[in-house]
C-alpha cells in the first residue's frame, strides 16, 4: 500500500494565471477592451490539487530547504562595512 498527500501547485492548464483571455471586445463608451474566461481546469484559482507519494513529498522538501532564501555569508563577510558617514559623504560628492 503506498500513502499519498494532496498539495495544492501551479495550475498546469493556464500556468497559474486563473484566466484566458477569449475576446476583444467594445465597451458602450467605444473603448475596447479585453474579455476573460475562467480556467475550467482550476476554475479561476490558479491552483490545482495533485496526489504525490511520501517520497516525492520528502524530495520536494528537501529541495525547498537546501534552496533556501538564506542569505550568503561567505559573501558577506568578504564585503567591507558601509558606515552612514561613509556613505552620506559619498552621495554628496565629497
Amino acid at each position: 500500500m503506498e500513502i499519498k498527500v494532496q498539495i495544492l501547485t501551479r495550475c498546469e492548464n493556464c500556468d497559474g494565471d486563473a484566466y484566458f483571455p477569449i475576446a476583444e471586445v467594445t465597451s458602450y463608451t467605444g473603448e475596447p477592451y479585453t474579455r476573460y474566461e475562467m480556467c475550467p481546469s482550476c476554475q479561476g484559482s490558479g491552483r490545482q490539487t495533485k496526489w504525490i507519494s511520501l517520497e516525492e513529498l520528502a524530495r520536494f522538501l528537501e529541495e525547498l530547504v537546501s534552496n533556501s532564501m538564506e542569505p550568503d555569508l561567505a559573501g558577506l563577510a568578504s564585503q567591507h562595512p558601509t558606515s552612514q558617514y561613509t556613505d552620506s559623504r559619498e552621495s554628496a560628492g565629497i
